[in-house]
């Protein structure tokens, strides 16, 4: 008599099919192999530099403040009018400290005669919402690029036709009697997949090199020297 071969028999089949779904159930529950993201954490970014708003917010109106009073520059310039500018130490307004470069004079920017409006190379007014005319009489090639958008700062929409666009002002970023920019902390650098780690790759002296920081994180092998027979 022949004995039925193991294969036919359909009760072990039934029974594997549902053990393999639960090895595998096992092993996505284990998870023996976890995933680890290639790209790095992100890094913390200071609110300053998401900040939109103005780096100073100058006075919009020629306007003097002396305890809880606020005056038009013209209020009292009416009355005292100044003197004849020389390189004479303040008497009045002497919480300004001038470091402007060569421009050390007053009346190279503001109005001889009318102290509520600047004043051009030619002695004509410059309106009080006009400054950066005054900064063009001697920063031409800035004041060029800053027209044409690539200095200072655009708020707003790129695309003019989905929103509006507002570029500041020269003194609404620099202080118009010392525009230098003091000392400022840098945001963050861009970390992506290309680049090494902070601490550097190693050169050919076995150094680590962190001038480039596109170079990838693996020493960088001369080839070696031929020697010449003679």
């Amino acid at each position: 008599m022949v004995k039925p071969s193991s294969s036919a028999n359909p009760s072990r089949r039934v029974l594997w099919v549902p053990a393999v779904l639960l090895l595998f159930a096992l092993a996505l529950a284990l998870d023996p192999l976890p995933f680890r993201s290639p790209v790095p954490a992100a890094a913390d970014v200071p609110a300053w530099v998401t900040d939109i708003a103005p780096v100073r917010k100058p006075r919009g109106k020629p306007e003097y403040e002396v305890s809880v009073f606020r005056y038009e520059c013209s209020d009292c310039h009416r009355i005292l009018p100044s003197p004849a500018e020389t390189f004479r130490t303040l008497t009045q307004h002497r919480e300004i400290e001038l470091d402007h470069g060569l421009n050390a004079r007053c009346f190279n920017c503001h109005h001889p005669a009318n102290r509520d409006a600047f004043v051009d190379d030619f002695g004509n007014e410059i309106p009080w919402n006009e400054p950066q005319r005054v900064c063009a009489k001697c920063h031409g090639t800035v004041y060029r690029d800053w027209q044409h958008g690539s200095h200072g700062r655009t708020n707003g929409y790129w695309l003019t036709a989905a929103g509006p666009q507002t570029r500041l002002k020269c003194i609404e970023c620099h202080d118009p009697h010392q525009p230098p920019f003091p000392a400022m902390h840098p945001a963050p650098g861009p970390r992506t997949l290309r680049m090494m780690p902070h601490h550097g790759a190693a050169n050919a002296m076995g150094q680590h090199d962190t001038a480039n920081p596109l170079r990838l994180g693996e020493s960088v092998r001369r080839p070696a020297a031929r020697h010449e027979e003679h």
